[in-house]
């Protein structure tokens, strides 16, 4: 895996304990990574939606977890 897959990867934890902190839903989506958390937001949910939509379409693995290849 190159940096800038790890740097991505490091920023999405960063966003993914700032909405723990304040209790917010997101998508975030950068090249090398992607996460969410949501509970019930339309906009969060249209979002990852559509990234799925683009991802199938670009030969990517939507419901891959890069988490479990050992990044966190």
């Amino acid at each position: 895996m190159d940096e800038n897959t790890l740097r991505a990867r490091r920023f999405v934890i960063e966003v993914q304990t700032l909405a723990t902190k304040y209790n917010l839903p997101f998508f975030i989506v950068t090249q090398g990574a992607s996460a969410i958390s949501n509970n019930n937001c339309d906009a969060v949910e249209h979002a990852r939606k559509s990234h799925i939509e683009w991802e199938l379409k670009n030969g990517i693995d939507p419901y891959h977890d890069w988490a479990e290849d050992g990044t966190k």
